[in-house]
């Protein structure tokens, strides 16, 4: 696949949609939808996607140019953007901004995870002469304006600045570029002069997994222009390599000048026995001084005491041996020494990895054989092993691969609770940005708590401690990142407590920024069924109450929100208490916000025998207690229910540190919007991106058949078991948990099964003591699978750090078991916060067999 170039001439602004795996299935949608595709833009220099997350919340009261957000999100392209969001503090009035929304996003997404990409070659990736020396800009505070020297240097992927802090920014973490009038409230809070705009560009990045902004300007226009296409040259450089299992050798080559500069300290090109010790001691590299002596002393041919570059590289290469990928392929080179062959090579493919190739094997052969033997060697296969085109995740699955022209009612639908707020459910900060996050990641279902403000509708936690912002400002980052993740419909789930007078100006708010996009009437009066996802690319739905036919207005229980109000139970207080508070108050409802709703009409639930005599858009949301409790004395007819009609899911009022429920016990029933607390990367959070993973992380995943058909949902077919073997062979390079540079590590392997309405099944390895950096096991993990549905059985792989007081995290890994590929693979290994490591892997070998 050839990686476009991100900063386009184009005159067409399309919809910004980044797809992080196979793309090629939305391009055809792209032109089907050329009739609501943005045409122009206001701004000289084109918005160019290469990122996932937008960063600034330009409408809070406090804004400040310098950010420090916590976050949970890895992110899989780095973007350019160049327009704004259009919010009520810029100087313009608001209103005249609104009628005149421009595209905001030109996308070209960035593959880094499936399909292998282009390389860029050495030439393309050489920084201008001055930008590696070092030039001048200006870096911005809330407080202050320094001048500084900032340099790339290219060997280590890093902006380097002096400063007495860290003075660094490692490429792969940049998440966004912002420039033009995507930073004007920065600089009009900063007290910046709008003359300085068009030199102005501002970093977002992710340290220790918090997300930090890095504003800078520079002296001409000449000067930003540079730094603007050299950070987007590199990085597209760096994610190529870095971005999947591919590309072995050349990620070796960054590796390997990483740590050369990291240990050659005094800058002589010289590493003596003491350096070389230093560095292992820092990559968890545990052996005896005389091991490792002797290893240095082989490295080192001339007998000079000391490595050079070249020494240094077949130093690393003796430490970096694997000697279990040595005996596979003895095992299986057995009719030439140092050979695989081609017949040997399809029969590996076939028998042990279980392949079903619909291209030629010989392509793949010839693809990892040695350029001048033409034919396959240890290197090579070992190449294959860690490549994309051995990836533990199916590609298929990868793609938008399932049929999306189904009613919506029969998809899973990743959604988001309360996604306005960046932490605590009762003191956290609210934004814009929990919208922008979130919808970057692919989310189709973002929540709205709508309040009477003083200027207007706001967007809170009632009766909460949590910060506020306005309606407007959160609908128009909607609009703005609705569809740069996924072309499909996104539904906003409205919790309304608003006065009649400020539901009239939300209903407006509504219109005007959401435009052609917002759904405001049935497509055809005989409808008896939801409408497709296909049938409602880039189209807005709005989930809430409606007015019953011919009202002007009407009174309904207190709180419009559809989480209370459509509960027969509340998790945060009791029946009796809710019924008195009931009957003591009532809401109106607009009939201009009532017309706007649609296909996702908020309906009190009371009862399955009464839902099968509802609309097919009426829906209800149901607390996870009430969800469970519903789960089990009647899963059929809960799964009835949601073979017709949506249901959303939301997590207990308890759950006030934003942590998460298990998702999969929902999915079980049917239940479409599983919302969950996007800001804390938990079990639950890890299980729903494996589950949204699969096709081409668009956000709606195909129920089963059994939970689709209404027929087939009071029908049980015969369960089929399965033995799910694990073997655990070894680890590459593990990360400390704490601190890379100094910490031993003590490794081992937990691994659980997840399956929908069952306890978690745990089994672990033995741990290997002081060895992080090829830790090796060898040992098989058994499970038994007694579920129908293996796309909702989840695999998650945890590696541990044991230590007598408290054992450490150090990375996992979680899938579908559908989408599990059997063999010898390698798995690439995420930190806490979700971000993928870039060296770290664990090597196993998978087995599924049906019980007969």
């Amino acid at each position: 696949m050839n990686t476009q170039p991100l900063i386009s001439s184009a005159s067409t602004l399309h919809h910004a949609y980044t797809f992080p795996l196979d793309k090629s299935s939305y391009r055809e949608l792209d032109g089907r939808n050329s009739s609501i595709q943005n045409t122009t833009s206001d701004s000289n220099r084109k918005s160019v996607v290469i990122s996932d997350e937008k960063v600034k919340n330009s409408s809070k009261v406090n804004t400040s140019p310098s950010t420090n957000i916590n976050t949970t999100f890895n992110n899989n392209a780095l973007q350019i953007t160049s327009t704004k969001i259009i919010t009520s503090i810029d100087n313009e009035p608001a209103k005249k901004e609104i009628n005149k929304i421009k595209p905001h996003i030109l996308s070209r997404s960035i593959p880094v995870s499936s399909s292998p990409v282009e390389f860029h070659s050495p030439d393309d990736i050489l920084v201008d002469p001055c930008i590696a020396r070092g030039t001048i800009l200006y870096k911005v505070s809330a407080k202050k304006k320094q001048r500084r020297t900032f340099r790339i240097d290219v060997d280590q992927g890093r902006i380097l600045w002096d400063s007495k802090k860290s003075g660094k920014v490692n490429i792969e973490n940049i998440k966004e570029l912002r420039i033009g009038e995507a930073i004007r409230n920065i600089r009009i809070h900063a007290k910046i002069g709008k003359e300085f705009e068009d030199r102005w560009f501002t970093i977002i990045y992710v340290e220790a997994g918090k997300y930090k902004s890095l504003h800078l300007l520079a002296e001409s226009a000449d000067l930003f222009n540079k730094w603007v296409d050299n950070l987007q040259r590199l990085y597209l450089h760096r994610k190529d390599m870095i971005g999947g299992l591919g590309h072995l050798r050349k990620r070796q080559s960054i590796w390997l000048k990483q740590h050369w500069k990291q240990a050659n300290k005094d800058g002589d090109s010289k590493l003596v026995f003491d350096e070389v010790s230093r560095l292992c001691r820092q990559l968890n590299i545990n052996m005896s001084r005389q091991s490792l002596k002797a290893k240095f002393g082989e490295a080192d041919t001339q007998n000079n005491g000391w490595l050079d570059f070249t020494d240094f590289q077949r130093f690393v290469k003796i430490i970096k041996k694997r000697p279990e990928l040595d005996n596979l392929f003895e095992s299986l080179a057995k009719t030439k020494k140092d050979i695989l062959t081609l017949q040997e090579f399809k029969d590996f493919l076939l028998i042990v990895q279980k392949c079903n190739l619909k291209e030629d094997y010989d392509n793949l052969y010839y693809k990892f054989c040695d350029k001048d033997l033409n034919e396959m060697s240890l290197e090579g296969f070992n190449s294959f092993l860690m490549s994309s085109d051995n990836s533990v995740f199916a590609s298929d699955h990868a793609k938008l691969y399932q049929d999306m022209t189904h009613p919506l009612c029969h998809y899973f639908i990743d959604s988001s609770h309360n996604t306005y707020l960046l932490g605590h459910q009762l003191t956290g900060e609210s934004s814009i940005e929990g919208y922008i996050r979130v919808l970057q990641r692919g989310c189709r279902c973002v929540e709205i708590d709508c309040w009477d403000g003083p200027d207007g509708p706001i967007v809170t936690h009632g009766h909460t401690w949590t910060s506020k912002i306005l309606f407007q400002d959160a609908i128009s980052a909607i609009r703005t990142y609705a569809f740069k993740a996924s072309p499909y419909p996104l539904i906003l789930s409205l919790e309304v407590h608003c006065s009649i007078e400020q539901q009239e100006h939300m209903a407006k708010i509504l219109s005007e920024i959401l435009g052609e996009h917002l759904v405001t009437k049935f497509f055809s009066d005989d409808e008896s069924e939801l409408p497709s996802p296909d049938s409602l690319m880039y189209k807005i739905l709005l989930k809430g109450k409606n007015l019953p036919h011919g009202t002007a207005e009407d009174l309904f229980d207190s709180a419009t929100d559809t989480e209370s109000a459509t509960d027969p139970e509340s998790d945060v207080e009791s029946k009796d208490n809710a019924d008195k508070k009931h009957k003591k108050g009532k809401s109106k409802v607009a009939k201009a916000l009532s017309d706007l709703v649609v296909y996702c009409s908020a309906v009190k639930f009371k009862g399955f025998d009464n839902s099968r005599n509802s609309k097919f858009y009426h829906m209800s949301s149901f607390s996870e207690r009430v969800a469970t409790r519903l789960t089990k004395t009647d899963k059929q007819s809960f799964i009835q229910h949601n073979s017709r009609h949506l249901s959303r899911i939301y997590p207990s009022g308890y759950r006030i540190a934003s942590s998460n429920y298990e998702p999969q016990h929902q999915w079980m029933v049917g239940s479409q919007l599983v919302a969950l607390n996007w800001q804390t990367f938990d079990l639950g959070m890890q299980i729903n991106q494996a589950m949204f993973s699969v096709n081409g992380r668009c956000g709606y995943v195909l129920k089963p058949e059994n939970m689709r058909n209404f027929e087939l949902t009071t029908t049980t077919n015969p369960l089929t078991q399965y033995t799910l073997e694990v073997e655990i062979i070894s680890a590459q390079q593990l990360t400390g948990p704490k601190d890379l540079f100094k910490e031993i590590i003590d490794p081992y392997v937990e691994v659980e099964l997840l399956m929908p309405g069952a306890d978690v099944i745990k089994k672990k390895t033995k741990t290997v003591l002081d060895n992080g950096f090829n830790p090796i096991w060898n040992e098989t993990l058994t499970f038994t699978i007694d579920f129908e549905y293996l796309e909702l059985v989840f695999l998650r792989f945890t590696v541990w750090d044991e230590d007598v007081r408290l054992n450490e995290f150090i990375g996992y890994y979680c899938i579908p078991v559908a989408s599990l590929q059997q063999g010898y693979r390698h798995i690439p290994l995420n930190d806490a916060n979700g971000e993928q490591y870039l060296f770290t892997t664990l090597f196993v070998r998978l087995s599924l067999k049906p019980i007969i």
